[in-house]
């Protein structure tokens, strides 16, 4: 007699996304094609699943499948500690010992406390915070900063379905620091890019598209400009690769680590007034745009 199929059986590796937004957006199609694998997103505004091998589970509902890996990835401190501490958050962290894996920006503070939450419950931290925005997630080649004290096979398992460098710190808190250092400098060039590019017009007049050519396609800075300066000419905001409110948040945290630095505060200032004038979600690139009256 030929035994029936199973039904229903459980994959190899459970996975539970929390939060949604232009990273999670690249990389669920990622986590959902790894073989004998099974994705759940979970979002406070989300009414339907954005993918359709995703379901979308209510918050309240946390954990029911047991998890093996739960990955977080939050607009800031407070969202990322809403969830952790979340009792059904907490009750999948004790149930399975799952591989938790922190993707958002956030605070080095917190990124310690989160390591001691977490090994607190029997879970496995793994502070990764990526860079590559929304057009690396989608090519699946974003690359993570990475502190865990354990080796967990189900967390290189998923990190690797959607980066391509994965860089490894010796201490919890300093994927962080380096996260916010690395976006500040990145941001304090970006905010430069756009005020010496607004002057090459009133200095160039008719040259300033071959100015533009040499900028974007010769020498040092061409990596920058080439990838940033069309939407600053376009003044293509919409649709954002990274949102100029969650750059002046990261730039807020850089402030209170690395302390009242002349360039900082002029990039955050440039930032704010981005997000004012082109809403909180308009690309960051907006920062290179004139403020609108």
């Amino acid at each position: 007699m030929t035994p029936p199929p199973l039904r229903d059986a459980r994959p190899a590796t459970s996975i539970l996304v929390a939060g949604y937004g232009a990273l999670t957006s690249g990389i669920l199609p990622h986590l959902a094609g790894l073989p004998d694998t099974a994705v759940t997103l979970t979002s406070r505004h989300l009414t339907i699943s954005p993918h359709p091998l995703v379901p979308l589970v209510r918050p309240e509902d946390i954990g029911g499948d047991r998890p093996d890996v739960i990955i977080g990835c939050f607009a800031d401190d407070d969202h990322s500690r809403a969830f952790w501490h979340h009792t059904r958050t907490v009750a999948a962290l004790t149930a399975n010992s799952p591989a938790c894996i922190e993707l958002s920006t956030i605070s080095p503070i917190w990124a310690e406390e989160w390591h001691h939450l977490l090994q607190g419950h029997g879970a496995v931290p793994v502070e990764s915070p990526v860079t590559g925005s929304r057009p690396r997630a989608r090519a699946g080649t974003l690359t993570a900063f990475i502190h865990s004290a354990t080796v967990d096979p189900r967390a290189e398992r998923v990190v690797e379905a959607f980066t391509h460098n994965r860089h490894l710190f010796n201490a919890p808190g300093h994927p962080a620091r380096f996260k916010l250092l690395y976006n500040a400098w990145g941001a304090a060039i970006l905010h430069s890019l756009g005020v010496y590019a607004r002057l090459l017009p009133q200095l160039l007049g008719e040259d300033t598209a071959t100015a533009t050519e040499i900028i974007t396609t010769d020498g040092w800075m061409s990596v920058i400009a080439s990838a940033k300066l069309g939407r600053v000419h376009r003044g293509d905001y919409s649709d954002p690769d990274f949102a100029a409110t969650h750059m002046a948040k990261d730039l807020r945290y850089a402030r209170d680590l690395l302390g009242d630095l002349p360039l900082l505060g002029l990039t955050l200032e440039a930032f704010e007034e981005a997000s004012a004038a082109h809403g909180p979600y308009a690309d960051f690139t907006a920062v290179g745009a004139p403020a609108t009256s």
